[in-house]
């Protein structure tokens, strides 16, 4: 029996540096339900990634933040190359768009997620990735297994794909 191998795709790492910005927090009222804030707010700033939030905005901060990062288009794509973004790990879930484009949620840090990009790339690009890390979670014990109580953010790799489709 013959068996086709097929060539393991090229790989860009989206480590950094990517911008960072607080865009509210979610802060529980005395008599338990959940409020959203949008004054006071830690300052926005830079960070490498993959990692938490608790080293910038605090272990505690619970709410939603913006990512950004800016790239180049890939170089010498062929007709038959596909370029992908993968997701390994987001905490916990995240709306993402590519040069304003709405590419869909990512949900999970148990789950990667990956969408073909090719015909939305531009020469320079901006990838926004907005966190959230939801009210509803803090009263769900089960929603994040082995993450209960940990800051939400981009806690996997976040990458290119170059491959043949």
């Amino acid at each position: 029996m013959f068996f086709m191998v097929m060539p393991e795709p090229h790989v860009i790492r989206l480590r950094g540096p990517w911008e960072y910005e607080p865009l509210e927090r979610f802060v529980r009222l005395v008599d338990g339900p959940y409020c959203s804030e949008t004054e006071g707010l830690p300052p926005a700033g830079k960070v490498q990634l993959p990692c938490d939030w608790s080293a910038t905005l605090g272990h505690d901060f619970r709410g939603r933040v913006r990512f950004t990062r800016h790239f180049n288009c890939p170089t010498n794509l062929d007709a038959e190359e596909r370029v992908w973004l993968a997701f390994d790990g987001v905490d916990y879930q995240a709306q993402v768009l590519l040069n304003d484009h709405k590419l869909g949620w990512v949900q999970g840090y148990e789950r990667p997620r990956r969408v073909e990009i090719t015909t939305k790339l531009q020469p320079h690009n901006l990838l926004l990735v907005e966190v959230s890390l939801p009210a509803s979670v803090f009263r769900d014990p089960d929603a994040r297994p082995g993450r209960a109580g940990a800051a939400g953010g981009l806690i996997g790799e976040v990458r290119l794909e170059i491959g043949r489709v």
